[in-house]
Formats: structure tokens, sequence, C-alpha cells
């Protein structure tokens, strides 16, 4: 498989497998791009790539769904599957000797075959464009619902942004993906929790007094975005993990009005300042949820820098009720929250999930052996690591149970007595389902083997071939 170094390699692959589909009509950013794209992505697998080539009131085309399949994960990555991400994961984690969750990411920073994929210092190439007098309204930014932005009367998003901070020194970079809300030709609000990274260099930024410079990339290597988008542990830097995933180190540059790096094959470069005391109101925004997210407070960045590709590509995406591109990117996650709990949690082998709970922290989880006290416990271990604090539901199945979605989904509304099955954590808020054994290994219906062997061997003479 071919190492993709930018978004338009990553196209032109996409092109040679049939992954995309190129419109060349002209279409609006406010909503149309978006209504077409969520009409794709809940075709079957996903639907196909898109680039809009003439959309209104921009020269720079659109690229939404790039990720919406499992196969364009993989291109994405230069892995034949996703599920090699497991594996990749694991042979890394089998080094660190006895593995600690909130030790984790330094634990990972030091091994050798991860820090031999630090990111990589150049120069810029001749090709890229600064803007005389930085302006977002050039740039075809997404409205995806009618409601979005509302409250301030700014429709648009930047839906894939790369957004770069470092602490005070300038060191342990962050790079990560949060709502970017377009306010104007030189203002963005950018909605982050406290406790990510961003939110965390910003406190530093607070206490120090000085503005936070800031800087969003668009585009650039896939796995960046991939990186981005996933709750690694800790502080492990998402440039580096993007090139262990790439298996290259990532090329970055030098910004020109701040003192940050970005990925050096990025579309668009937007570059500025956050004031700690400085907000915005950030929303409405639709959500997976199917709901809006509210309006509230958000950082407010003020720009003093925008470069880009002359034949930049704005990359895109659409966040709704699933099946959507995100739910897709969500599995890349799940294979590697996979290795992360079969080095942590004992007896965990398999996770799935479900494209409608993906972002609600919930999955169906396969134990090897497991018994009534093990389910509770390792229910117990979960809910205590970040990437289950939030979970709805957990549903615990052994090995031997069918573990394909539909008929976990089946088994659970059918089998489970559930004063006996379910189980709460202490606040009441979180649920699992012990469904691995015991009472649920009653007899089940099974057709007759004879039967089946009668039909395989007569199938033409039903007329079913």
């Amino acid at each position: 498989m071919p190492v993709i170094n930018d978004l338009h390699q990553f196209i032109a692959l996409l092109e040679s497998r049939q992954q995309l589909i190129r419109i060349k009509s002209q279409v609006d950013p406010l909503q149309e791009i978006a209504a077409i794209t969520d009409r794709v992505c809940k075709t079957s697998d996903g639907g196909k790539a898109l680039i809009f080539e003439h959309p209104l009131g921009s020269s720079f085309p659109v690229a939404t769904n790039l990720f919406g399949s499992l196969p364009r994960i993989g291109l994405a990555l230069g892995l034949e599957h996703p599920d090699l991400l497991t594996d990749k994961l694991s042979a890394l984690l089998q080094q660190i000797v006895s593995p600690v969750l909130d030790d984790l990411d330094a634990q990972i920073a030091a091994l050798p075959d991860f820090t031999r994929y630090l990111p990589r210092l150049c120069e810029w190439p001749g090709a890229t464009k600064v803007q005389d007098a930085p302006d977002l309204g050039l740039f075809p930014f997404l409205q995806a619902w009618p409601e979005d932005g509302s409250a301030s009367g700014h429709p648009r998003y930047i839906s894939l942004p790369l957004v770069i901070t470092a602490d005070t020194s300038g060191g342990n970079p962050n790079c990560g993906m949060y709502r970017a809300q377009v306010c104007g030709s030189k203002e963005l609000a950018i909605r982050w929790k406290p406790e990510s990274g961003a939110g965390r260099h910003l406190e530093e930024f607070r206490q120090a007094g000085k503005p936070m410079p800031v800087a969003i990339a668009l585009g650039g290597d896939p796995a960046i975005t991939l990186s981005a988008m996933s709750p690694l542990p800790g502080k492990l830097d998402e440039i580096t993990f993007a090139g262990f995933l790439r298996g290259d180190s990532i090329d970055m540059a030098a910004c020109c009005s701040i003192p940050l790096s970005v990925p050096l094959t990025s579309e668009v470069v937007i570059e500025g300042y956050v004031d700690p005391i400085e907000q915005a109101i950030e929303g409405p925004f639709g959500n997976h949820t199917g709901l809006y997210s509210p309006a509230g407070p958000a950082a407010l960045m003020r720009i003093t820098s925008i470069s880009h590709r002359e034949d930049a590509i704005i990359p895109a995406t659409i966040v709704g009720p699933p099946p959507m591109e995100d739910c897709w990117m969500g599995k890349a996650w799940e294979r590697l929250l996979l290795a992360f709990l079969q080095r942590l949690v004992p007896g965990v082998i398999e996770i799935n999930f479900p494209l409608e709970w993906i972002f609600h922290q919930s999955a169906v989880i396969s134990l090897e052996k497991p018994v009534p006290a093990m389910v509770r416990e390792t229910a117990n271990l979960l809910w205590s690591m970040p990437w289950f604090s939030a979970s709805r539901i957990l549903i615990f199945i052994s090995p031997e149970t069918d573990s394909k979605l539909a008929n976990v989904a089946w088994q659970f509304i059918n089998l489970p007595e559930f004063k006996e099955d379910l189980f709460y954590d202490h606040t009441g808020r979180r649920l699992a389902l012990d469904a691995t054994g015991g009472r649920l290994q009653q007899q089940r219906l099974k057709a007759d083997q004879k039967v089946l062997d009668r039909i395989s061997r007569h199938w033409p003479s039903f007329g079913l071939d």
C-alpha cells in the first residue's frame, strides 16, 4: 500500500479505486453540500467520497465523506484493512513491561519504536501562497443544519480542523479536532473542553497572562486527521502518533506569524491568537445525537495570517444522525482502543461500537472465560477510564456468542431478565449487561443440521440460486 503524504494524493488514490465522485454542478456550501453528503453517507457501505468542484461563492473545491467507509479508512493509513491497526499498536504496547493507564502516554513516548516517528521540520514549498489580507470568507466553509451558529448569526463551520497548540514554553504540542465557527473574516469561535489538550494549554497561558498562539491546518496526511480525532491517552503527541500510524514521520513547517509548526502538506493554514480572558458565543450546532448542541462560550481566535496551496481543496465533514462519516472514523479508533484494552484490562478479547452508540462510549465487549464477578469488575474498571467514563451502556458477551451486532441487539431485546442481568454504577447513570453465560446460555433455537445439509445439496432445485 502506498504512503499518502497529502490530501491530493489521497483523493487521486480514491479516484483510482472508483471510490470518489466529482460533482461539477455549482452547489451551495450553505446546507446544500451537507444535504447531498448526508444522503450519500446513508447509502450502502457509507457511499463514496465526494468532490464539489464549484461551490457557490468560492474558487476552492470541497471534499466530503473522504473517510466514509472502512476500506477508505484502510487506504488513508496504507493498510489493507483497519483491523491491522490493532496488531500494529499491540506490537508497540507489548514493549511496555507494566503498562499503567495514568502513565501510558509517557510510557509510549519513551519507546524507541515510537520516537523514531517524531516529526521533521522542513521548509515551506514555493507553491504556498500567503494572503495579503487574511479573509476566511474566501473559503467555502459549510453550514450543515438550519440552526447552526444561529445564536450569533454566523452559520459556517470549519468541520475538519487540525487545531494545533503548545504550552507556554512551546513544548508538549497538541493537535486536536474541535468545532470552529467562522465569526467574520478574521475571527473564529473554537469550542474545546477544559480538560482537552488545547484547554489545558489555554489555562497555562491564562495563568501566565499571555495570549495563546493557535494554528489550524486543513488537509495534509489523512493519518493526522484520524490521529487528531482519537482520544489518545494523556498528553501523547498526535503528530508523532500519526507518523507511527503511517509508518513514516510527518514533515512540519514553521508558521508565518506565530511560534508553532504545522504539517508541511496542509491545504490551508490559519494562524492567530486566543486571549484567555476573551470569549465568543458558539453554536447551536447540529450533532450526532440528532439534536442541536446548545450555544455556549468558546475561545475567540483572532487571525493573523492565512496561507494555502494554489490548488487547495477544503476537506469537510457532516455531523448528524448515524450512519455518517464520523462513525467510520470512530471505527478506526475502535481498532486502536482494542489494543489498549487488551493490554490494560484482563480478559478483553474484542470490542464493537455499534454505529448508533459510537459517540456515547457504549460498546459490546467480548470477555475470555467470564464469570459474574469478573464482568462486574471489568465494568467498574472500564467506567474508571476516560474512554468509558460517560458510557451509556456496556454489553458483555462470551467468546462463543455470535458477536454480529444485529444478533446481539436481537438477543438483548429477547433474552435478558433485566433485574438479574443488568447492573449500574454508583451514580446510577451508567448501565452494563452481563450476557456472558449462566442463565443466558440456555438452549436456543437451532436448525436441524440434516435439513441444512439437504438444502445445500439441492440448492439449485429450490430455485434459489
